[in-house]
């Protein structure tokens, strides 16, 4: 049976045709960390958050910073270029990030969310060639698509608080999100021998189709930098923040599909024989713990965070009979900072006093691991917030960059490089609405 295990060093041979990475052939495709543009412009920092008007899923005790319902939609499209020793190739794709609603309640002292975001990413098509024992030359093919969503409900709400009259003071705030992870992953295989070589055209067929529960937990601590002496000085504030998502076992199911096959010169492929079928064959997948801290200043003008993620992947467990990765994966740690400034607030002032101005740059060690070396890559992100319909609401139109390299330390694997155009809209009710609260008055 083939296997793309030997596609490990990435040879200069190799054709990536696909609109999506060749290094999606391994483990279960891209991590997907960022749901909304917001977050992505600023280096996909979303741990320390405390934004008002976006929900970042990533730390469900941020929605009980929530001022106004939150309605949040986004995408992105991607250009990449491959290089190699022997050239170079561009690709392009598009991809959405999801959308969610945050709804704070209980008088601004708590917030529930929900959302449906990617949570996995593989698309790939690979073509290789080898030489039969008399020098012929035998043609490989891979291909893979799919990966897994993530649909999340969660509640964030402040367990403690202390403020005085001119608003100093500290607040606590948890979190939880339940999470629902479901797709599946499918990947071809296929030799192709030369007419004449008494050999029969091999393919195989797997999907592993994965569904079940996980979860976020968190935490918020918020506390005064500086002290207000009157209401007319700017307070700052410092946050610090932890997440964790449990290690949980989901289900899966693999199904899997050898048969042999003649092809034309036009391209036409006929099924000869079945060599070996698996229908269904049940187990899980067991997710490994993540953690996430981060740190943060808050002021009403300007915020700058920073955060570091951990996930050992070399503890994943894979209980499904006749299921392999094609290589080990390892231990994936990201460090990002990013920074937000909206020069005269969100309440009044000029179009461009009122625009929020994003920077962010992120590092990260990848979770998979392409002939036993780690993927490192390193972006820098840039965005704006421009403000929606007047200073009466604040919905606002989203725009991202992000410019980046992701390859191996080691000599001739394929380095790849890429800008991403994050859109998104924020819409957000006018701020002489109120919605879902009850009224007290008919």
């Amino acid at each position: 049976m083939l296997t793309i295990a030997g596609l490990a060093g990435l040879p200069e041979a190799v054709a990536q045709e696909s609109l999506e990475s060749p290094y999606t052939s391994y483990g279960f495709g891209d991590l997907l960390n960022t749901n909304q543009v917001v977050q992505a412009a600023m280096g996909g920092v979303g741990v320390a958050a405390t934004d008002p008007y976006s929900v970042s899923a990533q730390q469900p005790a941020s929605y009980a910073h929530l001022l106004k319902p939150t309605f949040e939609v986004g995408g992105l499209a991607r250009w990449m270029r491959l290089r190699a020793a022997g050239g170079e190739q561009r690709l392009s794709t598009m991809r959405p990030l999801g959308l969610s609603v945050g709804i704070p309640f209980a008088q601004g002292k708590a917030g529930l969310a929900l959302g449906l975001s990617p949570f996995t990413d593989v698309g790939y098509r690979i073509n290789d060639q080898g030489a039969l024992p008399d020098g012929a030359t035998v043609r490989y093919a891979y291909e893979g698509s799919g990966g897994l969503n993530k649909a999340f409900a969660g509640l964030g709400t402040t367990v403690w608080q202390k403020r005085d009259s001119l608003a100093n003071g500290h607040k606590l705030t948890v979190g939880a999100n339940f999470v629902y992870l479901f797709g599946g992953i499918e990947r071809t295989r296929k030799v192709y021998f030369p007419e004449g070589a008494n050999y029969l055209n091999t393919q195989a067929f797997s999907s592993l189709v994965m569904r079940g529960p996980a979860a976020t937990v968190g935490l918020q601590y918020l506390g005064d930098l500086r002290r207000r002496s009157s209401l007319d000085d700017e307070p700052l504030r410092w946050t610090v923040a932890l997440s964790v998502d449990p290690g949980l076992a989901i289900s899966a199911r693999r199904t899997e599909l050898v048969n042999s096959f003649t092809a034309t010169t036009t391209g036409v492929e006929t099924f000869r024989d079945t060599i070996a079928f698996t229908d269904g064959a049940r187990g899980t997948v067991g997710l490994p713990t993540a953690y996430a801290i981060g740190f943060g200043v808050v002021s009403p003008t300007w915020t700058v965070t920073a955060e570091v993620r951990r996930r050992d992947w070399s503890a994943l467990r894979i209980d499904v009979e006749g299921y392999a990765l094609p290589e080990g994966l390892g231990p994936s740690m990201s460090y990002a900072v990013g920074a937000a400034w909206t020069p005269l607030g969100l309440r009044n002032g000029s179009f461009l006093g009122r625009t929020t101005y994003r920077l962010g740059l992120r590092h990260a060690q990848d979770y998979l691991r392409v002939g036993g070396e780690a993927l490192r890559g390193t972006a820098l992100s840039a965005g704006l917030s421009l403000p929606l319909m007047g200073s009466t609401t604040r919905s606002r139109f989203n725009l991202g960059v992000d410019l980046g390299e992701r390859s191996t330390p080691a000599a001739g694997r394929i380095t790849e490089g890429f800008i991403d155009l994050f859109v998104g809209f924020t819409i957000t009710p006018d701020i002489r609405e109120v919605w879902f609260r009850k009224r007290r008055i008919e």
